[in-house]
């Protein structure tokens, strides 16, 4: 290789690693590193030296002391590594990946279902860049670089290279080892810089974001023009994720939803079915929080969560009532209930294994004429605002009816509950109309796990909860 050759890549190196290569400069980079050894192993014979300059114990004392201890935030210390880190990462990721395209593979795909992604979904396959698109389930990438990244449906990411992705919409956990610091994840209106950590990050496609430390350090770039901000362990910036997701807009149909019948329809072989939107029927949920909204049951879906360990102000309970006055008169012989599962976007879904949900019938009749939107976490059926259990009714003011689960990662399909407890509870009532209450048993395993979530009569694409019955 000739001097001024030697010269030319010795000098884009230096503005690669400074990030400030064109993206035209770094597409006839990756070209000319594709097509000549020579020029690629001098290339990355040139990010190791920067890279041992970078980490050399002189430069780093003089840095240290040129900078007051007292003005050193904690970050600090990792922050002025972090270029000679990206350096290493970068040498062996491109080394490893330019030789078939490929930066990263699937190592895990659970429950998973896709539609319209660019690139293999089968379990094990290697990936190039290009698009993932999950509609359901969980899925993990491990890139070259060591950065691993949990995609929970609904997901749409956008592989980059083996240091960068985009998350279009959804959410993911991060998890970024030590020789991957660097590693960025872009969003609509932010850029989050891992500094060997692990992280959440939740974002949607008209711009609002969250971002939450689980451990280590991350920079949140704020694309607005704002200071990005470091993060710690346990800190957070939200940017409208939680607010659009705690307060959802309703439907808007100037007539009703087909989805939601306020008539008893008639299914087949003796079945007859209502929903909570027929008659007296309601919908709403509670938490445990004072400081949580009592509009509850104008959204679109109803939330259950099981956070006792935790954050027991997190709590949810969901509460149905069916308007029972077309049976009345007659035995209820079998019974079903339908729920259908709605992906809540709050909290994350790797902190809540597979679960188990119970299904309890509230005893006393005079329970029943709670209102929709009077339902709060100090006034509702069956319940002590004070109790230890949180997520759990009163267990002398409930009977239970029976149990049903979803795997982790599913935030779509039906739910039935069917047996002859709940028959029974149907045929005892006397006053034509019956409240259940949805209950979550299993706990998160940490902090922000998913809350999971049910379509309700106010929901315009998906079924109300369903009553299924067959009288004699």
């Amino acid at each position: 290789m000739k001097p001024a050759d030697q010269f030319r890549l010795l000098e884009l190196s230096e503005r690669y690693a400074d990030e400030k290569l064109s993206a035209a400069e770094v597409a006839a980079l990756e070209t000319e590193l594709r097509e000549n050894a020579a020029a690629r192993a001098f290339f990355a014979k040139a990010l190791h030296q920067r890279a041992e300059l970078c980490f050399d114990d002189a430069w780093h004392t003089q840095a240290a002391a040129a900078t007051p201890a007292a003005a050193r935030p904690v970050w600090w210390r990792h922050a002025i590594t972090a270029a000679a880190a990206a350096c290493v990462t970068f040498a062996a990721v491109w080394l490893n990946s330019t030789r078939d395209g490929t930066v990263a593979t699937l190592i895990r795909a659970q429950q998973c279902q896709w539609a319209g992604s660019s690139l293999p979904t089968v379990e094990g396959a290697r990936l190039k860049p290009g698009m993932l698109d999950l509609i359901e389930g969980l899925a993990v990438l491990r890139f070259d670089s060591g950065a691993e990244l949990v995609l929970e449906a609904p997901a749409t990411v956008e592989v980059l290279d083996g240091m960068n992705c985009k998350l279009r919409r959804g959410t993911l956990v991060a998890e970024v080892p030590p020789q991957a610091k660097g590693f960025s994840i872009d969003t609509k209106d932010a850029k989050v810089i891992d500094w060997g950590t692990k992280f959440g990050l939740s974002a949607g496609e008209d711009g609002k974001y969250l971002v939450q430390v689980l451990e280590g350090l991350v920079e949140v770039d704020d694309k607005s023009g704002a200071a990005s901000k470091k993060l710690e362990k346990g800190q957070r910036v939200d940017h409208g994720w939680s607010h659009s997701q705690l307060h959802p807009t309703g439907s808007d149909d100037a007539e009703p939803s087909l989805w939601q019948p306020a008539i008893v329809l008639d299914t087949g072989d003796g079945w007859q079915a209502i929903t909570t939107a027929f008659g007296r029927g309601k919908d709403s949920y509670i938490q445990s929080s004072e400081k949580a909204a009592h509009d509850f049951g104008t959204h679109p879906f109803f939330r259950v969560k099981r956070s006792q360990d935790t954050k027991p102000d997190l709590n949810r309970k969901g509460y149905l009532a069916f308007d029972l006055s077309k049976f009345s008169g007659r035995t209820i012989a079998e019974a079903e209930l339908v729920l259908t599962i709605e992906p809540s976007e709050l909290g994350f879904a790797s902190f809540v294994p597979d679960s188990t949900f119970a299904v309890y019938g509230v005893l006393d009749e005079a329970a029943d004429m709670w209102e929709e939107n009077g339902l709060s976490w100090q006034h509702a059926p069956a319940h002590d605002p004070v109790q230890a259990e949180r997520h759990l009714p009163v267990a002398a003011k409930v009977k239970l009816l029976g149990r049903f689960d979803i795997a982790q990662g599913i935030n779509r399909g039906t739910r039935k509950l069917r047996g002859q407890a709940l028959a029974d509870f149907l045929s005892a009532d006397t006053n034509q109309i019956a409240t259940l209450i949805i209950c979550r048993e299993t706990n998160e395993t940490q902090a922000s796990g998913l809350v999971h979530a049910f379509a309700t009569k106010e929901n315009s694409t998906r079924s109300a909860p369903m009553l299924r019955v067959k009288v004699k």
